[in-house]
């Protein structure tokens, strides 16, 4: 269950690392990727949820889990200023994408530093 949950959030970082290069490159952003970006990083949020909350006590998954909750927050916060600002096709601040980014990626590394070493 853990394996699938790091693809999930894998598939997850690569659909964020391109809203990224939309929002730099480009300076625009795409509701459709960021709508997918947050479907599978929910979903592998659920995996994990499940995976923590039905199996022993592991800190580094538990950790993560905490790591990727937070992230998640940082990313409704993302949502909500892209929302509430008049252009809704121009990129989100780029420190909060930064804070947003470095929570998850955090978080899976846990994740896969708990899954090769158990």
């Amino acid at each position: 269950m853990i394996l699938g949950a790091i693809v999930l959030f894998c598939l997850a970082a690569m659909l964020g690392l391109w809203l990224v290069v939309l929002g730099m490159r480009y300076r625009r952003g795409s509701r459709a990727l960021a709508a997918g970006h947050a479907g599978v990083a929910l979903l592998g949020l659920i995996v994990l949820g499940r995976h923590v909350f039905s199996s022993p006590i592991h800190v580094l998954y538990n950790d993560a889990a905490l790591l990727f909750i937070l992230a998640l927050l940082g990313g409704l916060v993302l949502l909500a200023l892209r929302m509430g600002n008049h252009e809704h096709r121009s990129p989100p601040p780029m420190i909060g994408v930064s804070l947003h980014a470095a929570m998850a990626l955090s978080a899976l590394l846990l994740l896969v530093l708990g899954y090769t070493h158990p």
